[in-house]
């Protein structure tokens, strides 16, 4: 895990959509899907990035 100070994404300062706070722990996320799930085949999802806002927890997940 990376502690994030400030993120920006698309040119926007990231601020968590629950409490406002804007510090973030940075972490890698696999794309849940359950068909993948259901044939143990979850490594080849995709991947994204989150990040868990340090002050509520809550997780902003992005994938291209």
């Amino acid at each position: 895990m990376v502690s994030e100070d400030i993120v920006i994404i698309s040119g926007k300062q990231l601020r968590c959509l629950i409490c406002g706070f804007s510090e973030f722990k940075k972490v890698y996320t696999k794309l849940n899907r359950k068909w993948l799930a259901s044939f143990g085949a979850e490594m080849f999802g995709e991947e994204g990035v989150a990040y868990i806002c340090k002050n509520c927890g809550y997780k902003h997940e992005f994938f291209k």
